[in-house]
């Protein structure tokens, strides 16, 4: 059920309590998946979106085990410095500028009849900060070429 538009700006009030800087919330996001190694589809600002992907081992023990520490002045260094070659599981470095969203995807996958059960109506919901439907933010993200492929992102992203 969509939400209403109160709902809505009750969330985004809450969101933006819990991480008043999206530098926050993406740092949020890096220790969540270098704890969970959950895979994840990623989209970025200068570049195609990479698909079920997790955080490298490495990466994910080097991140945790800085965030850790950070109160010591050479982990604090290290996190800068992880954050600058964030290394995802299938090779991709990037800098944590450079990612524009990190979305929660299932480690099975999504199955072709959960993508055909997708209540895709929930995509027409005015959700963005600038009143955007969940369905153009969808587009513009994961960079669509074509009304068939933003469906099956769009489908892909409420299955998930």
């Amino acid at each position: 059920m969509p939400m209403t538009d109160a709902e809505l700006a009750d969330a985004r009030r809450r969101m933006d309590e819990l991480f008043p800087t999206r530098f926050n919330h993406m740092m949020w996001n890096l220790e969540h998946y270098a704890r969970t190694l959950q895979k994840f589809d990623i989209t970025f600002y200068r570049r195609e979106p990479i698909l079920d992907v997790h955080l490298d081992k490495n990466f994910a023990h080097k991140f945790i085990t800085a965030v850790g520490h950070a109160r010591i002045r050479s982990f604090v260094r290290q996190l800068c410095a992880l954050i600058r070659h964030i290394v995802l599981s299938d090779g991709t470095i990037t800098h944590i500028d450079d990612i524009w969203t990190v979305t929660y995807m299932p480690d099975n996958g999504i199955t072709i009849a959960e993508l055909d059960g997708a209540d895709i109506t929930e995509a027409e919901t005015r959700a963005g900060p600038n009143g955007e439907t969940v369905r153009e933010m969808i587009s513009e993200t994961y960079r669509c070429a074509s009304a068939a492929e933003e469906d099956w992102f769009v489908r892909r992203f409420i299955a998930s």
